[in-house]
């Protein structure tokens, strides 16, 4: 049970993983460095979570 809880969680951070990088791509065209900044740290700790949640 703990393992589907853990699988779902997962997909739902790859989901907002895909949907931070599409925003930090259009930051990127727009030269908003400033969101780019601010998009990457929420990408930082998506990445962190998934890291956790791999490594239990």
């Amino acid at each position: 049970m703990k393992q589907s809880i853990d699988n779902l969680e997962l997909l739902q951070l790859m989901e907002r993983k895909q949907k931070l990088l599409l925003k930090l791509k259009v930051a990127l065209e727009l030269g908003r460095i400033d969101l780019v900044k601010e998009l990457s740290y929420e990408f930082q700790a998506i990445v962190a979570q998934e890291h956790i949640l791999t490594n239990l």
